[in-house]
């Protein structure tokens, strides 16, 4: 019994941990349920947001490439805007132009200017100029070209105007020289031999091309070289040449656009190495390196680039009406690599809250079933103590019962004896006290059962091992044979001869007492026949019982050794049992550390085999202790 319950509350503790055990497991895969939710809004985050970033680094170079035209055609002409495109080569910043000027107030090519109207004369002091090189011979030739106009002299004013181009195709001088002395030339043609629009807009806009030289239009050239002109000159030499070119029909929108231009030196670095955004004041710029220490960019309008990313992102479906993408550039150089893009929509914070619902809901119900699964196992607990306590209680009442049934049974028997002795021969009497007699003894080995179950289910009836010569415990079984035996019954041996099993002889004879019973309640054939063999294998000693009773069913042939199970009597005698004859052969055998079983059943009758631990002979025995 003790062993039960220790087997019972060992179950229970290891079904209690294996609880605790899914419990834990269980909620780790809620808590992994969780983050992998969480890491999936994380993933879908940083998946929006790497596309976005990629989506930018492609409109930025797509924007750069487009404008790598214009840099290059406004880093030749002057006149073309280089508003939005940034160049910068060997550390200065070619576009955007500066508006730097000369810092002198009063400019050489000022003085140049107001000495040509005044007709100062050719010294150079008031000036003062060169007095001999190219500028000179070119000053001469301006001077004769002078006097041909007033003269008139249309034929004598081409060669001379012919004659300053190639001088100045064949001679490079000063620009604050070249630039007054050309306009002047200009300002004279005007007045006084009204030249036609081609030459006009050939020597203020368009220049010419001789002999592999390129020679610039007024307009260009003081765009172009700004910085070598004091900002009043610049602005007096711009005045006049949009006042010359206006009537003669020359284009001069982008000059006055250019001229009006005061930009200022941006707030980029010398040197990159990767692409990058750079922000100066409230512009942003997208610059990227190249060979030879160059800097090439465009201007950008980050909002609507984001826009228009925006856009791109909702028609693919990658993103809902109300998200929005946002870009972190700080101030100052910001490399395109680094910049953080994050997708910001509603729905991450929804679907986080979702999932921590989710869990805390999970985590909820796990709470309940933890408190149902352990108020039931408590449960189970003081049932299991109340139900063990109701079985100590029986089987304490079944022992007292029985115990006191013995006496009154022995003084009945008894007096059974003495009244079957007396009345022998009296007729009248018949076989009634005989008949008391094995009454008695069959209610004797009833009560004698119960007690052995309940001493063996208890443990206090503990096999004393000795030498046993099978054998006699059978011939003590056919003496007895009264006491089993309710109808003709016969008891076959076979291979018992010299068997000494180490065993308990009061309960080999019980155990064999009760096959043998068995046997005889259980049979409808006469007489009821009971085969006892046994055979030495391997140290052991196995006995095999047989009888020619009706069988065991198949369904039953393992109940029929559970405590109080009485097989289905097909025989139809009606006899009753106590339902433990067999359930304490198992247990006798056990206790003796062997096995017992159905070996055969059938029409014909039932094999049950057992085994015990061998023992030396007994003369063999006798010899070893003699020695």
């Amino acid at each position: 019994m003790r062993a039960k319950r220790l087997s019972a509350m060992a179950a229970l503790g290891c079904g209690c941990i294996a609880l605790i055990w899914g419990l834990v497991h269980l909620h780790s895969i809620f808590r992994d349920e969780r983050q992998d939710a969480l890491d999936a809004v994380v993933a879908r985050q940083r998946a929006l947001a790497e596309y976005a970033h990629q989506e930018l680094s492609a409109r930025l170079n797509k924007q750069l490439a487009q404008a790598r035209p214009t840099i290059t055609a406004a880093l030749e002409d002057p006149l073309l805007s280089a508003k939005d495109i940034v160049f910068i080569e060997e550390g200065e910043q070619r576009l955007p132009r500066a508006a730097h000027f000369a810092r002198e107030e009063a400019g050489l090519a000022g003085r140049v200017w107001e000495c040509l109207r005044s007709h100062c004369d050719g010294s150079g002091n008031a000036v003062p100029w060169p007095t001999e090189g190219p500028f000179q011979e070119r000053l001469a030739t301006f001077r004769a070209l002078e006097k041909d106009l007033a003269a008139v002299d249309r034929d004598s004013i081409e060669d001379g105007v012919r004659k300053m181009l190639s001088l100045r195709a064949l001679y490079v001088i000063d620009v604050r020289l070249e630039l007054p002395l050309t306009l002047f030339m200009v300002e004279q043609l005007t007045k006084f031999a009204r030249p036609d629009r081609k030459l006009m807009s050939l020597l203020l806009r368009d220049g010419y091309a001789a002999d592999g030289v390129r020679i610039e239009g007024l307009q260009r050239m003081l765009l172009s070289r700004r910085d070598r002109f004091s900002e009043h000159g610049f602005s007096v030499f711009g005045k006049r040449i949009m006042d010359l070119s206006e009537p003669a029909g020359v284009a001069v929108v982008d000059f006055r656009d250019r001229f009006a231009e005061r930009f200022s030196l941006l707030g980029l670095p010398k040197t990159l190495d990767e692409p990058s955004l750079v922000r100066d004041g409230q512009a942003l710029w997208f610059v990227t390196p190249e060979r030879g220490r160059r800097l090439v960019g465009v201007r950008v309008e980050l909002f609507t680039l984001v826009a228009e990313i925006e856009r791109l992102m909702m028609d693919r479906k990658l993103i809902e009406a109300g998200d929005g993408l946002h870009f972190e550039i700080g101030s100052g150089v910001t490399t395109l690599s680094s910049v953080v893009a994050a997708a910001n929509s509603s729905r991450w914070a929804t679907l986080t809250q979702a999932a921590e619902s989710r869990y805390r809901l999970k985590s909820l119900l796990e709470f309940i079933v933890a408190l149902l699964s352990f108020g039931v196992v408590a449960l189970s607990v003081i049932v299991y103590r109340r139900r063990n306590r109701f079985l100590e209680l029986k089987s304490e009442f079944v022992s007292a019962v029985s115990h006191e049934l013995r006496t009154p049974l022995a003084s009945i028997r008894l007096m059974a004896e003495t009244l079957e002795r007396r009345t022998k021969g009296v007729e009248g009497a018949r076989d009634y006290p005989t008949r008391i007699v094995r009454d008695v003894e069959g209610l004797s080995f009833l009560v004698e059962n119960i007690l052995s179950f309940d001493r063996l289910q208890h443990g206090r009836w503990v096999p004393k091992l000795q030498r046993v010569l099978l054998s006699d415990i059978v011939d003590k079984l056919d003496r007895d044979r009264d006491t089993w035996a309710r109808r003709e019954a016969e008891l076959e041996r076979e291979g018992l001869d010299e068997l000494v099993l180490d065993a308990d002889p009061d309960l080999l004879l019980l155990l064999l007492t009760n096959l043998a019973r068995n046997a005889v309640q259980y049979g409808e054939r006469d007489p009821a026949v009971i085969g006892i063999v046994a055979e030495a294998s391997g140290g052991r000693v196995v006995i095999r019982v047989r009888d020619n009773g009706v069988g065991i069913p198949d369904a039953q042939r393992e109940r029929v050794f559970d405590d109080f199970y009485r097989a289905t009597d097909p025989t139809g005698r009606g006899e009753r049992g106590s339902g433990l004859g067999l359930s304490i052969c198992r247990k006798i055998v056990e206790a003796h550390e062997g096995v017992l079983s159905v070996a055969e059943t059938g029409p014909k009758g039932t094999t049950f085999e057992m085994s015990f631990a061998a023992a030396a002979p007994i003369e063999h025995a006798d010899e070893a202790e003699e020695s």
